[in-house]
């Protein structure tokens, strides 16, 4: 049977639905951070620094080349913040704004390995300040992205501001250069 012929039914109560999101964001939460560990054992932090902003560069580019042909499909513009946020790929269920510093799965798992590994604190914010700007960089082409509080560090949530960019017009993005195919 494909996915396309079966149907799910039934209904999934909220707390479970939460649950399950948190889960599977855990392990990704818990898989970035030994990713970083081992290039950080290997290469020191520049290094790991290098590679992971490459990393996250090229997945940020994917996503968003995907949710900027989502958005042109549906007859959107896709230069604007409102645009984005109306195909965005992310499951907010997950992400509980009343758990204030634990709202976000990732921060709650990166904030447990800060003690041990102190270098870490460097690098996780690192992956929210790429992906975050990069993806509304490519998906809008006129707009960037800098995050001014990071829930990962300090405060109960996450703050940013969006503003246009003469250089994100150019195809100059912050955090690497696109590759044409």
């Amino acid at each position: 049977m494909s996915k396309a012929d079966y149907k799910i039914e039934g209904t999934v109560p909220r707390e479970l639905l939460v649950s399950e999101v948190r889960k599977a964001a855990r392990q990704f939460a818990m898989q970035f951070f030994h990713f970083s560990k081992v290039l950080y054992d290997q290469f020191g932090l520049e290094k790991t620094k290098d590679i992971v902003r490459q990393t996250v560069f090229e997945l940020a580019v994917d996503r968003s080349d995907q949710l900027r042909e989502k958005a042109l499909a549906q007859g959107l513009k896709a230069d604007s913040v409102e645009d984005f946020m109306s195909v965005i790929d992310l499951p907010f269920t997950g992400w509980i704004p009343e758990w204030g510093e634990d709202h976000c799965p990732y921060a709650e798992v990166w904030r447990t390995y800060f003690d041990k590994y102190p270098w870490f604190r460097e690098i996780a914010p690192f992956y929210c300040d790429v992906i975050d700007t990069t993806t509304i960089e490519n998906f809008s082409r006129c707009l960037s992205h800098r995050i001014t509080q990071n829930v990962i560090l300090e405060g109960t949530c996450c703050k940013r501001e969006y503003f246009e960019s003469d250089k994100v017009k150019r195809g100059e993005y912050t955090y690497g250069k696109k590759e044409e195919n």
